[in-house]
């Protein structure tokens, strides 16, 4: 029952922060922003994390290409909880890790994905 309800708010907390970077670029594109990189917040499960790093929108969009993605600045890659494997890290970059919520935490990030709402 406690890795179920960790699961379930690992999502939600990245859940939020994944809206949050949506908006982020939605204003940027609103205002003619037309730079090669912009800011993104670290989607990690951390409540507290305040990590921002750049990405162009191009990558931007390929993490966004899933529900069940998520980007985290290098270090806050989180794969396992309480001995149970919660996510996976897809692809590493300089500026990110693209990572894949598995098991519930999965389900409900996908079913929280603004893009599919």
């Amino acid at each position: 029952m406690q890795l179920e309800l960790s699961a379930k708010r690992a999502a939600r907390n990245q859940s939020t922060f994944r809206a949050a970077n949506e908006d982020l670029e939605h204003r940027a594109a609103a205002l003619g922003v037309d730079a090669a990189l912009l800011p993104f917040i670290c989607e990690c499960q951390d409540p507290t994390c305040t990590a921002v790093t750049t990405l162009s929108v191009v990558d931007y969009e390929v993490v966004r290409s899933r529900g069940d993605w998520f980007l985290v600045v290098p270090g806050h890659e989180v794969c396992v909880f309480e001995g149970e494997q919660i996510a996976t890290v897809v692809r590493r970059k300089d500026a990110y890790s693209l990572m894949e919520k598995v098991g519930l935490a999965g389900d409900i990030a996908v079913r929280l994905d603004p893009r599919d709402n």
